[in-house]
């Protein structure tokens, strides 16, 4: 609970002009969403840079959560501290409990808004886009944002262990992007299915295999698979983006449009 006194910070999670013309971090964050590879500590930067007044209780806020973010690209939740976190914003430790309780506090502030920031990156559809074409998309999205924001994922799901507001938290983010997904599908393939339950539970347990092979590929629980660490990223997009296919329409793709795996899809036929 925040201290008498202290005003509730305001929420500044809206993609914002200078944001938008941040470049993404690297040439994965394509297919139609041109925010995808952004880490979010940098969005965060590009607000607080914004921020014009020098004695700005939000630019703050802001340097402290861009601070953490990059800290925690290093180190886990647990490890992380306010000394640090103080120290690489570059304001004085006593500044962070002017505007927060604790470090939990802190970081649900900052995961809440990460996750605003995520469902407002989601790649658009493309023009004349096939089927697969749309799975993809969604798959290299999601995987591209995944792997700039590794650290804050993890946080969140080591916060989650214990706290039930994390843990809401990290569902709320599942669903908001099952749901886009969904909608995502549904504008793409004209009448809508008899049982729209069973497509997105479909939609859900093909995103649940996502996550783990990606938790696996950047270490984020102990599982075997080293190969998903040495497998490069196009691959593993496509791979992934097959597999959701099949889930989802229970037909393979054309052929033309999985160079990569074609003797994959032989060994199917």
């Amino acid at each position: 609970m925040a201290a008498a006194g202290r005003k509730k910070p305001v929420a500044r999670n809206d993609v914002s002009a200078a944001a938008r013309r941040l470049r993404p971090d690297t040439a994965e964050a394509q297919d139609g969403g041109s925010l995808a590879g952004i880490r979010f500590a940098t969005f965060l930067e590009a607000l607080a840079g914004e921020i014009r007044v020098t004695r700005s209780g939000e630019k703050s806020r802001l340097k402290l959560f861009a601070a953490a973010a990059r800290l925690l690209e290093a180190v886990g939740y647990r490890d992380l501290n306010v000394e640090n976190i103080s120290a690489e914003a570059r304001l004085a430790k006593g500044t962070f409990y002017v505007y927060f309780d604790s470090k939990e506090e802190f970081l649900r502030e900052l995961l809440r808004r990460y996750v605003a920031f995520e469902s407002q990156t989601f790649a658009a559809a493309l023009p004349g886009e096939t089927q697969f074409a749309g799975v993809r998309r969604i798959v290299r999205w999601y995987a591209q944002t995944f792997a700039s924001n590794v650290g804050l994922l993890r946080c969140m799901l080591q916060l989650a262990a214990n706290d039930e507001a994390a843990r809401g938290l990290w569902q709320e983010r599942n669903q908001r992007i099952v749901e886009r997904g969904l909608e995502d599908l549904l504008r793409r393939g004209g009448r809508p299915p008899a049982d729209l339950a069973l497509l997105r539970l479909a939609v859900r347990t093909a995103g649940g295999m996502l996550d783990q092979s990606l938790f696996t590929r950047y270490g984020l629980q102990a599982s075997p698979g080293a190969e998903l660490q040495q497998i490069d990223h196009d691959t593993l997009v496509d791979l992934l983006a097959l597999l959701m296919h099949r889930a989802i329409y229970a037909s393979d793709p054309p052929r033309d449009e999985l160079p990569r795996l074609t003797a994959l899809l032989n060994a199917a036929r």
